[in-house]
Order: C-alpha cells, then sequence, then structure tokens
C-alpha cells in the first residue's frame, strides 16, 4: 500500500520505485490564508499542503483485506478460505 505523498513538480513523481506515485497522492501547496496562518502559527503566505487523511481500525483493515484477497484469488479461480487471514485451499 502507497504511505508517501509527493508535491506535484518534484522530480521523483514519477519514479517511485514499483509503478510510479498514484494520481491521488500527488499534492499541491497552496499559500496559508491569514485564518491558517494563526490556526497553525506560520507566516501568512506560507506553503502549506492540505490533505484529508483517513483512519480505520485494526478491524476495518483485516476486514477490507480479507475481502480484497479473497476477491483477487476468486478472480484467479482459487478456491480458498482465510485462515488468520491468510489463504488455504478450500476442500469442504
Amino acid at each position: 500500500m502507497e504511505s508517501a505523498l509527493c508535491i506535484r513538480g518534484d522530480p521523483y513523481e514519477t519514479s517511485e520505485a514499483v509503478f510510479g506515485v498514484k494520481d491521488s497522492l500527488i499534492v499541491d501547496l497552496v499559500p496559508a490564508s491569514k485564518e491558517l496562518a494563526e490556526k497553525f502559527g506560520v507566516q501568512e503566505g506560507s506553503m502549506v499542503l492540505m490533505y484529508d487523511f483517513m483512519l480505520v481500525t485494526a478491524q476495518e483493515s483485516d476486514r477490507l483485506r480479507d475481502e480484497n484477497s479473497l476477491r483477487a484469488l476468486g478472480k484467479l479461480g482459487r478456491k480458498v478460505k482465510l485462515l488468520n487471514h491468510l489463504p488455504v485451499p478450500d476442500v469442504d
């Protein structure tokens, strides 16, 4: 899973080791408004990054990972079940 943001125009934006940076993780820096500058203690006009992160519980992460694993293995024609989040042959 991708875990890094990339600033638009960065020379490494297109050279991520595996497949390049996902468009959803390329961000722009914007000048801080007076309100933002006061809120975060920076100078007005300083370049800031605005990005919404979504946090999930460990249980939700496990559920999503299991669903995605079963879906991907199903597309490959694999009949499996999960045991401790790992695929095992479903021979029942």
